[in-house]
């Protein structure tokens, strides 16, 4: 496939490099230190100019390519990109990355109206990803799959847990929940029975939303489980906003902390069950006042990402059940996580993953990654073709060319827990995790 990637700061350029390894790839910036540092790193071909213009576009390739993606820091010269790659080739499939909600609600509500085949909005993504993990409070990375019926969580083993140092044979999973890997910051490998399951390591787990849940309160007895209800939500920008508009189609009435007068006057509007508290977020006095340690869970989605590790910590300090923060700037994760911080969401590696998620092979409904990029958790629809359909998966296994595991499989709007016995059928999605390094070759495979 040939893709052209226009703008390559730190979303197109991670873009590029996850695509350059199996397509021909060209990355289109005005920035020529942007352009030398893809090139670097990653097998790509460059072209320097501005993506907005139609020669450029002409000269980059995009008439004859399979994918245009528009990821400049421009809303409206991605969506210009886009409509202009449709117009040289109808057979292209553009993608263009947007900050602003109005875009992507317009984009919603009427595809034609921008002429772009897929809109991504970063803070959206990210205000999904914080309400589905405050759905799951004792796990610290959350994904739902076939319209929420497998959920995929990550959780850390405890010092203390029942489980520390047992074998994944000798715990009794329940139905319902798969356990697929395990690891920690050098490396991953899938569970086997054998596998140990060692204190401070994560684990991944997927299953049906209440299994995975009974598991999470196996694996840390002494957590509090408990419907999350009260959300304090530090930051009243876009981010914050979707946030509470989503906990408010839940029926929840968060409380939501805004510095900026006008902006919490307009926020006070828009959300009529949310209380806006004008106020700055990282006064601890106020955050006391406020009953952080009654909280079930804080997010904080304040800019920059230091005065959310700020904010965080406080929160921490004052009690609070649960807190989760935004961390923009993916180095920063690690200290988050040191300076004990239960959940980060990263909204630059929600927009590369929604991305990816089209570039994959054909059948594949979502993607996430975990475990700094080292392994995939995809959704796939079976078809006809594939080796795994009509035969037990213990044998159909043995036509793909590497290891992977079935955490579930939805058939007919029911979740299975797969077995090796288990016959898969045509139309079946299964939610399975890979390894990254042979996730393309699984996948075409299957």
């Amino acid at each position: 496939m040939k893709v052209v990637v226009i703008g390559v700061g730190q979303v197109g350029s991670s873009v590029a490099h996850a695509l350059a390894e199996d397509h021909e790839v060209i990355a289109v910036d005005k920035n020529p230190d942007r352009l030398d540092s893809v090139r670097a790193e990653t097998d790509v071909l460059t072209y320097e100019g501005d993506g907005a213009r139609l020669e450029v576009l002409k000269t980059a390739g995009v008439p004859s390519a399979d994918l245009v993606i528009g990821s400049t820091s421009d809303d409206r010269s991605n969506i210009l990109i886009c409509s202009t790659a449709r117009a040289l080739c109808e057979s292209t499939f553009t993608i263009a990355r947007v900050a602003e909600t109005e875009y992507l609600a317009t984009w919603s509500q009427l595809r034609e109206a921008f002429n772009v085949d897929l809109m991504v909005g970063a803070d959206h993504l990210t205000a999904r990803s914080i309400v589905e993990v405050a759905g799951l409070p004792t796990a610290r990375d959350v994904e739902y799959f076939g319209q929420g019926r497998v959920v995929m969580a990550e959780f850390t083993i405890p010092e203390e847990s029942p489980v520390a140092e047992a074998t994944v044979q000798a715990i009794n999973l329940s139905d319902g929940v798969n356990l697929v890997a395990v690891f920690d910051d050098d490396q991953m490998e899938i569970v086997r029975g054998k596998t140990h399951l060692h204190p401070g390591h994560r684990l991944l787990a997927i299953g049906k939303p209440t299994q995975v849940e009974r598991f999470g309160s196996k694996l840390a007895p002494e957590a509090r489980l408990k419907n999350i209800r009260r959300v304090l939500i530090l930051g009243g920008g876009e981010i914050g906003y979707q946030t509470a508009r989503l906990l408010e189609q839940r029926g929840l009435e968060p409380r939501l902390v805004e510095i900026d007068s006008e902006r919490a006057q307009t926020l006070a509007q828009e959300l009529p069950d949310t209380l806006v508290l004008h106020d700055d977020a990282t006064n601890p006095d106020f955050l006391r006042q406020e009953g952080v340690a009654d909280t079930d869970l804080v997010v904080s989605a304040l800019t920059p990402d230091e005065r959310n590790l700020l904010t965080s910590v406080l929160s921490r300090e004052l009690g609070a059940e649960q807190v989760l923060s935004v961390v923009h700037n993916g180095a920063y994760e690690p200290l988050f996580a040191r300076s004990g911080i239960d959940v980060t969401v990263n909204p630059r590696r929600e927009v590369i993953e929604e991305i990816l998620r089209h570039t994959r092979a054909r059948g594949v409904e979502k993607i996430t990654f975990v475990g700094h990029e080292q392994g995939e958790v995809v959704e796939v629809e079976l078809d006809d073709d594939s080796p795994l359909a009509g035969t037990p998966l213990e044998d159909a296994a043995q036509a793909i060319p590497h290891n992977f595991v079935i955490g579930a499989v939805i058939r007919n709007g029911d979740v299975l827990t797969p077995r090796g016995k288990t016959v898969l059928e045509r139309g079946d999605h299964v939610v399975m995790f890979v390894d990254a390094d042979v996730a393309d070759e699984v996948l075409e495979a299957i």
